[in-house]
């Protein structure tokens, strides 16, 4: 799921940021992309989730000067859009990769991962020509760049990196064709 925050930090702008008619918030901003979206680089904060950018920055104070440290310590106020997977969400993703043991599946900033036994209702085999797995008695059909529906059943942050397992196994869930025919199918 998509967040927007409102989040308060103190800075510390190094002098030589610092020069006459630069403006502030600039600053700020500056510092602020470097060490939340850039600095992160995809990893997890515990409580935003993944950073994906910063913005409307307020300065909240005219800044402290700590004896023996030539930074200037000011306090601001920020935006933060950031992404963070929650149990059970729906999501839509491509297939970006598929593997004897499963499809990775990009779902925005992270990939998740559907393991082999959670793709269909009906046991799979996988065909590394195609990198496709096909169904033994349906004979659908599930490769690279299918656009599918999952929902996220497991959510690891180990080492600060968001690891996100997926099924596809349960009534309008997979691949977006066969959700079409099975809606169809319903309305019947």
């Amino acid at each position: 799921m998509y967040y927007l925050s409102r989040v308060r930090k103190v800075l510390k702008i190094p002098p030589n940021m610092m020069y006459e008619g630069r403006d502030i918030r600039k600053v700020a901003l500056e510092l602020l992309r470097k060490d939340f979206v850039e600095g992160l680089e995809g990893r997890n904060d515990e409580d935003l989730g993944i950073i994906l950018s910063v913005d409307n920055i307020d300065v909240l104070s005219q800044g402290i000067i700590v004896p023996g440290d030539p930074r200037i310590y000011m306090e601001v106020e920020f935006d933060v859009l950031s992404y963070k997977p929650v149990l059970n969400e729906i999501v839509r993703g491509k297939v970006i990769d598929v593997k004897n043991f499963g499809l990775f599946v990009n779902i925005g900033p992270v990939e998740g991962l559907v393991h082999k036994t959670q793709i269909m209702d009906e046991p799979v085999k996988y065909d590394p020509s195609r990198s496709a797995f096909i169904g033994v008695k349906s004979n659908r059909v599930i490769e690279l760049g299918d656009i599918v529906r999952a929902r996220v059943v497991q959510i690891s942050t180990k080492s600060g990196w968001i690891k996100v397992g997926l099924t596809m196994r349960q009534p309008f869930l997979g691949k977006e064709e066969w959700i079409e025919a099975e809606k169809e199918k319903v309305s019947s």
